[in-house]
């Protein structure tokens, strides 16, 4: 196939696999039509079963049923399914007290569908005592490490891969030491590849919060395919089997514009799914994102080949390829700083966000860690590369070390990058920049203000521990008056516990002010995203969280 046709038909593929997450699904996805014990509902003594009916058969993924400590009552042997209905066998003799029954099942279109509700046995008075017990619960789920784990052994075999291929494009692919550059590029690409595949898995099998055995259910990996990584997989995939294409056919020009064009598509991937390309405003923050990831994979992706020139071939040989490498770097590790800050700055917005939240703090440990491997860049670029092609004694050697030194240094910022990825950002979530300033007084619940747009919510919890729950919501709208949306929905989840978003409608009390009688049975940090209907064409979304202590 002539290469510019084979060009423009790539480019057109890669544009219709960036666009599906902005495809709106035809499908119609399962509805829940019954549910018992009815949500809110308060038995005089344990039920049997809880029973869901859904309006068209399902599989279940996740079917749990938690106590007030956060314990399961029920196993996935309790969980069975007949046509549209599941059912939890539960346990004789449940103690009373209120107990949360979250759910998910993938639909006959093939999609996941979530939810919970509440319910009570007798007085629903969680004990407070079990709170202790719950911090375990609220820690990072084995799911997360293995998804950070197999992230940052990702993030070094696309490094290596993409950024060795560009280092033959770019730098150099004479030296006899570039056939081993190939063969190293070639098997980076095939482990990110399976990493990356995995990593579907993985993030179906968190999702579902299911067992390690979960990975061999097809439904785990539905999920994961279903999901925007999904999309993100497919196009990294895709440019990476054009980099492996290109790596195979070794040199001549067409071999290194194929080589280009793979990096460039499996980069491209990283500009459809995760915190950073999807926040607000997505038309700066996902090119930014790869740009920033194109100029790393130049950096650190070149280190290793220049490594192995250094110990292999004589100083005045390998001066050439550090001098083209130093020259593009001077240019390309300030855009690559330059889009990092920028992509970091619209994450966190304020000096509170950098330094007062868990994704802040490791922000500013990633950016110590990418300081100190500037400061060996700086070194090398200013003194030991003039010493190299002077031919000083010992140049080679000191420069080598050096760029060990670099590496661990790279290495150890791919791991705090894996782990920004399982913390949520300050404004992720959102619809439109917000910010959070919450205030907690003892006795008298929690507090928290939310923005969308020029809309402010206020939203007030109390008593802000175990049980039900008051919700007050004032919604201030554009011009600073109360406003008056036709409809207030509040949803509430909580991650960290795997509990799905329930719906609850708001009730008016005043102009402006909205209540909601909120069950929230276990202690954590819940997420409460309020739905405001300004008109029948707008809506206007707040995202905040609430401890429950």
């Amino acid at each position: 196939m002539p290469a510019p046709i084979w060009f423009l038909r790539t480019i057109a593929v890669v544009a219709t696999l960036l666009s599906l997450p902005w495809i709106s699904q035809a499908a119609a996805h399962a509805v829940l039509l019954e549910r018992y014990p009815a949500e809110n509902a308060s038995l005089p003594s344990a039920p049997d079963e809880v029973r869901l009916r859904f309006d068209e058969a399902v599989s279940p993924i996740s079917m749990r049923v938690l106590d007030a400590s956060g314990r399961a009552v029920a196993g996935p042997e309790d969980v069975s399914e007949t046509d549209e209905t599941v059912r939890i066998r539960l346990s004789k003799g449940l103690p009373a007290g209120s107990y949360v029954v979250t759910y998910r099942v993938i639909s006959a279109d093939s999609h996941p569908v979530g939810g919970s509700y509440v319910f009570a046995i007798g007085p629903a008075a969680p004990d407070a005592g079990l709170n202790a017990r719950l911090a375990d619960t609220s820690g990072i789920p084995p799911w997360a490490i293995l998804a950070t784990a197999l992230r940052a052994l990702f993030y070094a075999a696309f490094l290596l891969g993409v950024g060795g291929s560009l280092f033959l494009v770019l730098v150099d692919r004479q030296s006899p030491v570039a056939r081993t550059d190939r063969r190293d590029g070639l098997a980076a690409c095939v482990a990110a590849a399976l990493l990356l595949v995995i990593s579907l898995g993985v993030e179906g099998a968190s999702a579902a919060a299911t067992p390690l055995a979960g990975l061999l259910d097809p439904a785990v990996w539905r999920i994961g395919i279903k999901s925007t990584m999904g999309d993100s997989t497919a196009v990294t995939l895709l440019g990476l089997a054009v980099l492996v294409l290109g790596l195979v056919q070794r040199t001549g020009r067409t071999a290194s514009s194929v080589m280009a064009a793979g990096a460039i598509l499996a980069v491209a991937g990283f500009g459809v799914t995760g915190h950073a390309a999807t926040a607000e405003p997505r038309w700066l923050t996902a090119p930014l994102l790869v740009l920033h990831v194109l100029c790393a994979a130049y950096w650190a992706g070149a280190l290793v080949p220049l490594y192995r020139r250094l110990g292999r071939e004589p100083g005045r040989v390998a001066a050439p390829a550090v001098r083209r490498f130093s020259q593009l770097a001077l240019g390309i590790v300030p855009v690559l700083f330059a889009a990092g800050l920028i992509v970091a700055f619209v994450q966190v917005q304020t000096l509170e966000g950098l330094i007062g939240t868990d994704y802040g703090q490791r922000l500013l440990a990633k950016l110590v860690l990418v300081t100190g491997a500037l400061f060996l860049a700086g070194f090398n670029k200013l003194k030991l590369t003039p010493a190299l092609e002077r031919g000083e004694p010992g140049a080679a050697r000191l420069l080598r070390r050096s760029i060990a030194a670099e590496l661990v240094f790279i290495a150890s910022v791919l791991v705090a990058t894996a782990m920004l990825g399982q913390t949520t950002p300050p404004r992720a979530h959102a619809a439109e920049p917000h910010a959070h300033h919450t205030r907690e007084t003892p006795g008298a619940g929690f507090a928290t203000t939310a923005m969308a747009g020029n809309r402010k919510l206020l939203l007030e919890a109390a008593p802000a521990h175990p049980g039900n729950n008051r919700l007050t919501l004032t919604l201030v709208d554009t011009d600073g008056k109360p406003a008056a949306p036709l409809d207030v929905t509040v949803w509430l989840s909580n991650p960290a516990l795997g509990i799905e978003p329930s719906e609850h409608k708001a009730v008016r009390t005043a102009p402006g002010r909205y209540v909601v009688e909120a069950p929230l049975p276990i202690a954590g940090t819940w997420t409460i995203e309020v739905d405001a209907l300004v008109t029948d064409f707008e809506k206007a979304t707040f995202t905040t969280t609430v401890p429950i202590r």
